[in-house]
């Protein structure tokens, strides 16, 4: 499971539960990167551990990170790969143990 899979909103929202407008609305407020192939968005399964990091961390802190100032070129984070485990049908969100 590479983490630089390509993900559609499609797949995103069935692994949160949420709407796709929904994850669309994080991608324009800037919580999920996802960038424009024609008119539909595309999603790095490392941008989704970035923002399940984020979040966590915000959690963690009771405090909001600033979302652009992450390096992405650290990677995904430790503990947000975690929480993905590969399968024949595609990525499954799973709760942390």
């Amino acid at each position: 499971m590479a983490d630089d899979d390509i993900l559609t909103v499609a797949e995103v929202a069935a692994q949160f539960r949420v709407t796709p407008q929904t994850v669309r609305s994080w991608i324009e407020s800037g919580k999920l990167k996802g960038g424009r192939v024609g008119k539909a968005y595309r999603i790095l399964r490392g941008d989704v551990y970035a923002m399940l990091e984020t979040a966590a961390s915000e959690r963690r802190t009771g405090e909001p990170e600033v979302w652009a100032e992450r390096d992405s070129s650290l990677g995904p984070p430790g503990g947000a790969s975690e929480l993905w485990a590969g399968g024949g049908g595609g990525p499954v969100l799973t709760p942390p143990r």
